[in-house]
């Protein structure tokens, strides 16, 4: 995700944005769907797939924002969209669901700044 790259106080914005748009454009086929889709049927499959993607995402992250805690605020950035992606795009239900994307990034902009930089 190249959009961690820059200023911190924009990261929230970056993360986002990159969020929606890319499960916007995925049509349901990103791999962040797959591994939730997984979990019930390959455990095992689904684990290292999220340790993969968790791993990548905290050498992106350590480069921008420096500080303790770092790997908690990344687990709880990581647990807050797999709850979205839940609910808006494997479940298709509830209010996360019915926004539009650009009301969508406008609900998670505050709520990944409390988590990263707050």
């Amino acid at each position: 995700m190249a959009e961690v790259a820059g200023d911190a106080s924009t990261l929230p914005t970056r993360i986002a944005r990159s969020y929606v748009r890319r499960m916007a454009e995925s049509g349901g086929s990103d791999p962040f769907v797959a591994m939730l889709r997984a979990v019930a049927s390959e455990e095992e499959s689904a684990k290292r797939l999220f340790a993969a993607m968790e791993q990548e995402n905290l050498e992106m992250y350590r480069r921008v924002i420096p500080g303790p805690g770092l790997e908690r605020r990344v687990a709880s950035v990581g647990a807050q969209l797999i709850g979205v992606t839940f609910s808006r795009y494997v479940y298709r239900s509830g209010p996360l669901a019915e926004m539009s994307d650009e009301q969508l990034v406008r609900h998670l902009i505050p709520i990944l700044r409390g988590i990263l930089l707050d």
